[in-house]
């Protein structure tokens, strides 16, 4: 609905209950000898000029923009602004009933009654003033609080979107590293490389714009990712899957679990002279899915602090799911060490 046209359909409504409550208040206390054709007309009169001046009065505070003047400035405003326009509207009244369309069976004039009505029209000016400006201020918070919600929400794609354009050049130029390393070495497995690095960067593009991907999709990249890496560490490098079955199809940050095996390759496996296992397992807990990825080796004091790229997987959980979402990476015995990514169901 139009806004012009809900405040007229509140005008009309507003006063009009405002007039048959007037009528009312007439027969209760005057009795059936009060409601006369003129004092009907003399209601009449007065709610046509009160819905009037009312709107004359609105006019003028859309022109000068008082419904976005702070409280303290406006209140002041307000006041006067109410008792010239209810002082003008009685004058008007005043004008009709007496002179311009005179009534019969009406007080005469005098100063004391004018000054009385006037102060009548003031209150309802006055009411009809706080129930305005309440509904202009609610609704000025509402459209306040819907920016806000959606710079946040900007803000948060933006950074997302930068957190994900840091995560897959760093993934790239590790695999042509490997791949480097090996074309001139052993070419046909730097051509097995080349095989699996096109399913990652296919994975990378197409779901580059996602903010989540499944567990299974997330999965079989790794698979690939880490039969590059077996091709790179001959038999130094062994891997298992303990994936649940039930988690497949639960939403999880892209690349997530790649850089986790990634660090565990890069800070574990590399390390050891005789090569070393990884093993990545899924299970559902309650409200959440814990993911983990261990590894032979020990946390050192050195490698215990966030390389750019668990900063930024740190960083995209915040986004995505807020304080219900935890990565931890430490020793979980005397000879593993597990990175550990909780994310919530729901």
């Amino acid at each position: 609905m139009k806004q012009s046209t809900l405040y007229w359909l509140c005008q009309s409504f507003g006063w009009a209950i405002y007039t048959l409550f007037s009528v009312g208040m007439m027969y209760v206390f005057g009795g059936t000898e009060s409601i006369t054709p003129d004092t009907l007309k003399l209601q009449l009169i007065i709610g046509v000029c009160l819905i009037s001046f009312s709107h004359l009065f609105r006019t003028f505070i859309k022109k000068n923009d008082w419904t976005q003047l702070a409280l303290k400035s406006l209140i002041p405003k307000l006041i006067l602004g109410v008792i010239v326009v209810a002082f003008l509207a009685q004058s008007f009244i005043h004008l009709l009933i007496y002179y311009l369309l005179p009534l019969n069976n009406i007080a005469a004039f005098s100063w004391v009654n004018f000054v009385g009505y006037a102060g009548s029209v003031t209150i309802v000016m006055a009411s009809w003033a706080t129930l305005y400006f309440a509904y202009h201020f609610i609704q000025r918070n509402r459209r306040s609080e819907i920016e806000k919600l959606e710079l946040t929400t900007a803000l948060q794609e933006a950074e997302l979107a930068i957190l994900k354009n840091q995560i897959n050049p760093h993934f790239l130029f590790n695999a042509l590293n490997n791949i480097r390393s090996l074309i001139l070495s052993d070419p046909e497995k730097a051509r097995s490389m080349v095989t699996h690095i096109s399913e990652l960067l296919r994975y990378s593009i197409q779901f580059n714009a996602a903010e989540k991907v499944t567990l299974g999709q997330e999965v079989a990249i790794v698979k690939d990712y880490l039969q590059l890496e077996s091709i790179q560490f001959n038999d130094r490098l062994t891997y298992a899957f303990e994936i649940d079955d039930s988690s497949l199809d639960i939403k999880i940050p892209p690349m997530a679990i790649q850089l986790l095996v990634e660090n565990a390759i890069k800070h574990g496996v590399s390390q050891m002279t005789t090569g070393g296992n990884i093993l990545i397992r899924s299970v559902l807990e309650n409200d959440h899915l814990r993911i983990e990825v261990c590894n032979n080796g020990q946390l050192k004091e050195k490698s215990k602090r966030e390389g750019i790229g668990l900063k930024n997987l740190i960083e995209r959980l915040k986004i995505l799911f807020g304080h219900f979402a935890e990565l931890k990476v430490e020793n979980s015995s005397e000879n593993t060490v597990t990175a550990s990514l909780k994310i919530p169901l729901s």
